[in-house]
């Protein structure tokens, strides 16, 4: 009885622990923002955008009707020295969200512009984010 219990607790304590790990790899957002009818939401690990590389998740929502976007980038730039950029094709991931890795050499804030297309045309947007010095 008592090597049975302790069976359960050890199962119980490696779900939890994966259950922590699982959450712990998932990206977090930096940014989110609703503009007219689409919500833009940037996402990275652990919700914090780092010198070096930096695995990003970008979701681009319409508010009605299946998301139909192409032609995803993003530049980086430093908000006082905007030639000092950085351009990353996004490659899409189903269902409005494109990936790609952006690698920062500066801290301080950043400022992201993003661009695509839908069935409207082109469109942009800016965030300003802080980039920190850090490890994921």
């Amino acid at each position: 009885m008592r090597a049975r219990a302790s069976t359960c607790a050890v199962i119980i304590w490696l779900v939890v622990l994966y259950a922590f790990a699982v959450e712990a790899t998932q990206p977090q957002p930096i940014a989110t923002e609703r503009i007219t009818d689409v919500t833009i939401q940037m996402l990275v690990d652990k919700g914090k955008l780092l010198v070096g590389a930096n695995d990003i998740v970008l979701e681009v929502l319409p508010a009605v009707g299946p998301p139909d976007i192409s032609d995803v980038i993003l530049i980086a730039a430093r908000p006082s020295a905007p030639a000092e950029s950085v351009r990353v094709d996004l490659s899409p991931d189903g269902a409005g969200r494109f990936l790609g890795t952006l690698v920062l050499p500066w801290t301080d804030n950043c400022r992201l512009k993003v661009a695509w297309h839908d069935q409207q045309g082109h469109h942009r947007h800016d965030f300003v984010v802080p980039v920190i010095v850090g490890h994921h």
